[in-house]
């Protein structure tokens, strides 16, 4: 992956959610930047790193330093790039494995200096490589000396709520409303279908709505269709091609309300 190819497909990227939210394209980049200039952000990752590579070394943990941002797929950027802009006050994700996504979102969050992050996913020691779509690329178990989210800092973590469960046993639990939900754990066309459908009774009126791997199945198209609701599909920029990886809703959009485009 060349990183300088991979911000260059970035920008490229922001300016469709630049379109699809109807914000400033500006407004969007200086986020970006913000990211990438953020110092303090990347020698914490390097320092989880460092530790974790003792006993995991797959994805990002195949590399001994990052220098850039720039090596996470684009949906972390952007996940980031919206808490700051939107300031959601609960933010739901499922599947955690090192933390990736959570990273990003509880960065945004602290320099929010505002909301939660509540990740649902299984004990680590029940998780297997044999229970993972057959799609992942990386051996994903988590080493015994290693736990849920070993990519997030300490530095992070107070403003995380971490549930280790099922997330369609835990996700009727919450008694908040979720401004933000990021579907990452079983990508299976059932699976996804039912924790959305879960999801879908607690967000709130204006939600977001982010799902990786979308490709793996036709689930999150599927729900689309069935909830009427019109999404930005977008592609994974250097770290698997182009193939369409991410697709982001955000509820309420204009666009829902046109019979030709939602049916």
């Amino acid at each position: 992956m060349n990183p300088n190819l991979c911000k260059t497909l970035n920008h490229l990227s922001l300016e469709q959610l630049s379109q699809y939210l109807n914000i400033e394209l500006k407004k969007i980049e200086e986020y970006y930047s913000e990211l990438l200039d953020d110092s303090s952000f990347l020698i914490e990752i390097n320092d989880r790193i460092k530790q974790s590579r003792k006993f995991y070394q797959n994805a990002i943990f195949k590399h001994e330093e990052l220098d850039s941002i720039d090596w996470f797929a684009i949906q972390r950027i952007i996940l980031y790039i919206t808490v700051r802009i939107y300031k959601p006050s609960v933010c739901v994700e499922t599947g955690v494995f090192y933390g990736g996504n959570s990273c990003f979102i509880l960065n945004a969050l602290r320099r929010n200096n505002f909301g939660e992050l509540i990740s649902i996913d299984l004990p680590s020691k029940q998780i297997t490589s044999d229970q993972r779509h057959f799609l992942v690329g990386d051996k994903e178990d988590i080493p015994k000396e290693l736990d849920t989210g070993f990519l997030i800092h300490e530095s992070l973590k107070e403003r995380w709520n971490l549930i280790r469960g099922d997330s369609l046993k835990e996700i009727p639990k919450i008694n908040k409303n979720v401004d933000l939900y990021i579907h990452d754990s079983e990508h299976s066309f059932h699976f996804v279908q039912q924790e959305m459908s879960l999801i879908w009774k607690k967000l709130s009126d204006n939600a977001i709505i982010v799902v990786d791997d979308l490709d793996w199945s036709n689930g999150f198209y599927g729900f689309c269709v069935e909830k009427k609701i019109y999404p930005l599909i977008i592609t994974d920029n250097g770290k698997s091609g182009l193939r369409a990886r991410t697709g982001i809703v955000k509820l309420g959009h204009p666009l829902e309300k046109r019979v030709e485009v939602v049916g």
